[in-house]
């Protein structure tokens, strides 16, 4: 049995603070809330937050200024990038794609010989919850499922390495999963491929992995460049 890796609630926080940027729309110079109200809206003492706070500043995200507040330093396009034209955002998810296709290709044959019977299950589950969230008309707790699928299917590749730089990715692919040209349901029709990639990697067929994961590209593929506003 492996261990399982857990995100620091700094860490945690210092997404939520990200998701925060991006929802706002903030860009470079523009402040953060106050401190107390970071830490009430957040539900977080002030320690947890310092340490999310100065993670974000190592990532040249943030700039704390003594006395004065927090700043937006940079606004990076592959978490922060929300207002596109429609071109440019088509030309941002294929070349994304082009990226996600090396990365979790990858990941994919790692997962055939790596993946345990957890990770099956987690996948599985989240297949699950997509579903039963479509049927009950929660979209977006629907495409989070859809992600945390994806996200599993890293973790099952269990490599350090592979995950650090996926890591380093994850927002510019949450875009995928973020109502891309405003549409929530873009990428349902790569829903079948999903399931047979995860019973391929059950049964620890290569073939038929390579077959399932590069149809659900072609699939997410075929969305974007058909996409018309």
């Amino acid at each position: 049995m492996k261990m399982v890796k857990k995100k620091r609630l700094s860490e945690i926080v210092a997404d939520e603070i990200k998701h925060y940027i991006k929802k706002e729309k903030l860009s470079t110079g523009d402040r953060l809330p106050p401190v107390a109200e970071l830490m009430d809206s957040l539900g977080i003492g002030r320690s947890t937050l310092r340490e999310a706070l100065q993670l974000l500043e190592s990532q040249d995200v943030l700039e704390i200024i003594n006395g004065k507040g927090t700043y937006i330093k940079d606004v990076k396009p592959f978490y922060i990038r929300t207002a596109f034209d429609v071109e440019n955002e088509k030309k941002f998810l294929l070349d994304a794609l082009d990226v996600r296709v090396a990365l979790e290709g990858k990941a994919v044959d790692l997962a055939l010989n790596k993946a345990t019977e957890q990770d099956l299950e987690i996948m599985q589950k989240h297949l699950t919850d997509y579903v039963n969230f479509i049927n009950d008309g929660k979209r977006d707790l629907a495409n989070q499922a859809d992600a945390g699928f994806h996200q599993a299917l890293y973790n099952a590749a269990n490599n350090p390495l592979l995950s650090s730089i996926i890591d380093s990715v994850w927002d510019t692919f949450h875009q995928f999963w973020n109502e891309p040209f405003g549409q929530d349901d873009i990428f349902d029709q790569s829903y079948p491929f999903h399931v047979a990639l995860l019973e391929a990697i059950r049964k620890g067929n290569k073939e038929e992995a390579a077959d399932a994961f590069q149809s659900m590209m072609n699939s997410v593929k075929t969305a974007i460049e058909k996409y018309q506003q």
